[in-house]
């Protein structure tokens, strides 16, 4: 069997801390140009010194024409992805479009850690899809 050598937990049998958030009663909406909290969209995780991986499955789209989409995940309250956060494009209005990303986290310090989705628009009416049909997941874990 291989040797695994791992961050500053190295042979920790505890197994990785992880969170899921999915979202099917509702699809949420924001014409905020600067980001705002997607509700529901936040994870409290306790890990070893060790990076998190997070991500979304989301679609998401704008009432209006050729419009932004902005997506970011605040780790602690420090943006990830940013000061704007992942740029998604749409040539369609109301058209949902597939918005999903996802992201590494650098070595977090031992202890509690709360990850936040946010989300805006460059103008129009933003909707991230949330029901049974399109759900929303956000979902982040810890990586030994």
């Amino acid at each position: 069997m291989a040797s695994v050598i791992r961050g500053d937990d190295n042979f920790d049998s505890t197994p990785p801390s992880f969170g899921r958030v999915l979202r099917t009663a509702g699809n949420l909406t924001t014409t905020s140009t600067t980001a705002v909290d997607v509700t529901g969209a936040s994870i409290t995780i306790t890990t070893g010194a060790n990076p998190v991986a997070y991500g979304t499955t989301q679609t998401s789209g704008n009432n209006t024409l050729s419009e932004y989409h902005y997506f970011n995940v605040l780790v602690d309250g420090v943006k990830q992805h940013g000061s704007s956060g992942t740029l998604h494009s749409q040539s369609v209005a109301s058209y949902p479009y597939n918005t999903s990303f996802s992201g590494l986290t650098a070595p977090l310090t031992a202890g509690s850690h709360t990850l936040k989705l946010t989300f805006h628009t460059n103008v129009g009416t933003l909707t991230l899809r949330g029901t049974s049909t399109h759900s929303h997941l956000f979902y982040a874990y810890e990586v030994k």
